[in-house]
């Protein structure tokens, strides 16, 4: 076997895997911009009334929210990118619609392949944990969890829960 040879493609916005009870389905960027320094004030300013979400807090449907990594860093997430990028009042914006997947799993078995693919965890004011292997954020739907993954890492994560989801 070779090692450089990929069998497990990339996951692309629209892709459905079925999986063994569940779901996986890559999202549509839309617009995802990472915050820095003042996050009271960038959320105040970018997206008044978005919610700061903590690890595996529940997203809401529709409208803005952020989820944070650290005390001065979020991922704000939007419908479409937005454009002040650079340095504002005490904080700054740089588009990362294209740095992060966003994978929702859904079905009987999410809560399962959630738990098979990270430590036991507390409730964190960060949302950033280690998921299959690599960093994540990891946020809850209706119907599931979301986990939005470093795009390098896309096809790594979707072929480890592959494998989890066809053991739990």
């Amino acid at each position: 076997m070779d090692d450089r040879i990929w069998t497990t493609q990339a996951p692309m916005p629209g892709t459905t895997l079925t999986l063994r009870q569940c779901t996986l389905e890559c999202l549509p960027p839309q617009g995802a911009a990472l915050m820095s320094g003042a996050l009271d004030r960038a959320l105040a300013h970018l997206a008044p009334g978005a919610p700061l979400l903590g690890l595996l807090e529940t997203q809401p449907a529709t409208g803005p929210f952020a989820l944070r990594i650290a005390r001065d860093r979020a991922l704000l997430c939007t419908a479409a990118p937005l454009g002040q990028q650079g340095w504002h009042d005490g904080w700054a914006l740089s588009a990362a619609d294209d740095a992060y997947v966003a994978l929702h799993v859904s079905g009987p078995a999410a809560a399962d392949l959630q738990a098979a693919c990270m430590a036991p965890y507390q409730a964190s004011p960060s949302a950033m944990v280690k998921f299959a292997g690599q960093y994540a954020l990891l946020s809850r739907s209706a119907t599931g969890f979301i986990a939005r993954i470093e795009a390098a890492h896309s096809a790594e994560i979707a072929h480890c829960l592959q494998l989890v989801a066809d053991n739990i």
